[in-house]
């Protein structure tokens, strides 16, 4: 998965349309790791 894939998902998660382009700065794992802690938050929240 791409690191434009990952800040959209990241971008739909957090239901945003800010300017989120800064997390392309990041390496690949950085941002699979950001996108496992939000869903793991987000689903945490839902219970």
């Amino acid at each position: 998965m791409t690191r434009e894939k990952l800040s959209a998902i990241i971008q739909g998660i957090l239901k945003t349309e800010v300017d989120l382009s800064f997390l392309l700065q990041l390496e690949k794992s950085e941002l699979e790791t950001l996108v496992a802690c939000i869903r793991e938050r987000v689903d945490q929240a839902g219970r």
